[in-house]
């Protein structure tokens, strides 16, 4: 027979490694009432090993988007001429231009 806590450490270790686990296992080296608390006790286990994949999860995706956003940030048009280094004059007349046409007094 085996401890109910050594039985919760191989199955939370079985649980970590990917390994198949025999359940049958557990209910031949258990007591019964051991094995019922075991039962009541692995959802526990469970949920515990899903959030740590969650967390992970989580980070990863924020590291990524956020690799995302600095690749595809895009230029607000409010300031586009102070970033595009578009100072010259010419550049000015032509905008004052179509301005004047889309917006001009009628």
């Amino acid at each position: 027979m085996i401890t109910i806590d050594y039985a919760l450490r191989i199955y939370t270790d079985m649980l970590n490694a990917g390994d198949k686990i025999d359940i049958g296992y557990f209910n031949e080296n258990l007591s019964v009432k051991d094995f019922e608390e075991f039962q009541e006790l692995t959802p526990f286990i469970n949920l515990l090993k899903s959030s740590n994949v969650t967390q992970k999860f989580q980070t990863v995706f924020s590291r990524v988007d956020a690799h995302k956003e600095s690749i595809y940030e895009l230029q607000s048009a409010a300031n586009f001429r102070s970033q595009r280094n578009s100072n010259s004059e010419e550049a000015t007349k032509k905008l004052n231009q179509i301005f004047d046409e889309e917006f001009g007094d009628e």
